[in-house]
């Protein structure tokens, strides 16, 4: 799979079923050609005006469920705490 197929799709904290935001970069292991952590930008959405970005978080990709066509659905466990 190539990182240009997981850019700006949603993520989707898979428990609680909350918007993170989209994937905006990543960390990748060069030596072993693997993903270690998904960036993702929060998004502060608002019906009445632009939606703004809130920052970046970093979500291991140990953490990624499944990939799916539009979405990416994770198991974040620092939010279940």
């Amino acid at each position: 799979m190539r990182f240009s197929s997981l850019q700006k799709k949603e993520v989707i904290e898979l428990k609680k079923g909350s918007f993170l935001g989209f994937v905006q970069d990543a960390t990748i292991d060069i030596d072993k050609g693997k993903i270690l952590n998904l960036h993702i930008g929060e998004i502060e959405r608002s019906f009445f005006s632009e939606n703004r970005s809130k920052g970046v978080r970093k979500v291991s990709y140990q953490d990624v469920m499944t990939v799916g066509k539009d979405i990416i659905l994770i198991q974040d466990k620092e939010l279940n705490r």
